[in-house]
């Protein structure tokens, strides 16, 4: 049974279509995938890379919808191996490598050195993998319909922490977002827009302010997530009525409820480790064609967030147990 170790401040919330940013590093030894899924006629296919020099044994865990009720993540599945340096394509991912036939969340997972023990305090067995992968949509007809996403870095997502550390540095937006027309017309989109829940250790509730072209705001919508939580609302439903392009949005975390297990001093998490992530997706009403649209922050990251993240002579800390 997987543990997590507990991590927390952020670095940049990032979900990238296939291909985007290509030379970003984004290994880590705890990578989460915010979106993953077999519904219906949408499946996911998943690519893990071993970038060590050492076999890994990567184990996951799963979190379904936004578990306000906080439920501990499902994590009872096969481990997989890969040996140093090596690429494995996992087709249709839920039931080939999670033994699900239906299901979506956010996927979590952890590589150790194979025979290392990566439960505890020791954090000498952690070894650096990637996460990419497609969701897609197969039509009677055999073709295709999809998106990339990339899996991010447990460094990697957005922290109301950082608020400390520079005015807007607690907060990220995401561009791009449209809602035109009726459904079925020529030349009309709609947008879904996406939030997870970075932390095992708490429930969150985060802010969403939409905005406009010109940068005044249309309105202001929360979502409310539990432990590993996701969510994937359509933008007309937070935000009812509104239609436009060059639509907007700042999303921040506005409260953050500890878990019980929080307390626990061994995690060091009594705040709860508050962590988010989020994106959007903007679909062509006619062929259902997506676009992943990834999050930013508004302000570079400043010397004192940057410490935050990578502290001098200390372990950075997690937000979730490996």
């Amino acid at each position: 049974m997987p543990k997590f170790k507990q991590f927390g401040i952020t670095v940049v919330g990032l979900l990238v279509a296939a291909g985007a940013m290509a030379s970003n590093f984004r290994a880590a030894d705890q990578v989460y995938l915010p979106i993953a899924g077999k519904v219906s006629n949408f499946k996911t296919d998943v690519n893990i890379s071993n970038l060590s020099s050492d076999t890994v044994t990567v184990t996951m865990a799963l979190v379904q919808g936004p578990n306000t009720g906080a439920a501990a993540p499902q994590n009872n599945f096969p481990s997989i191996t890969l040996a140093p340096n090596e690429r494995k394509e996992i087709l249709d991912f839920f039931p080939t490598a999670l033994g699900l036939q239906s299901g979506a969340g956010q996927v979590l997972f952890n590589a150790c050195k194979q025979g290392s023990d990566c439960t505890g305090t020791d954090t000498s067995g952690f070894r650096n993998i990637s996460v990419e992968s497609r969701i897609f949509a197969v039509d009677a007809n055999g073709n295709t319909s999809g998106q990339g996403f990339a899996g991010l870095p447990w460094y990697s997502y957005i922290s109301n922490n950082q608020a400390t550390n520079g005015t807007n540095l607690d907060k990220g937006f995401v561009v791009g977002l449209r809602q035109t027309g009726v459904n079925g017309q020529p030349g009309t989109f709609r947008t879904n827009l996406g939030f997870t829940n970075a932390s095992q250790f708490s429930t969150t509730t985060l802010t969403v302010k939409l905005f406009n072209a010109a940068g005044t705001q249309l309105g202001t919508s929360t979502v409310t997530l539990g432990p590993l939580g996701q969510s994937q609302p359509a933008l007309n439903g937070l935000f009812p009525g509104i239609t436009g392009s060059g639509l907007w949005m700042t999303v921040e975390q506005t409260s953050v409820t500890p878990t019980a297990d929080a307390s626990n001093p061994a995690f060091g998490c009594t705040d709860g480790c508050p962590g988010f992530f989020t994106y959007a997706s903007v679909l062509d009403n006619i062929t259902n064609d997506p676009t992943t649209l990834e999050s930013q922050y508004l302000v570079p990251l400043s010397t004192q967030a940057l410490a935050a993240i990578y502290p001098a002579g200390k372990v950075p800390k997690r937000s979730a147990k490996h």
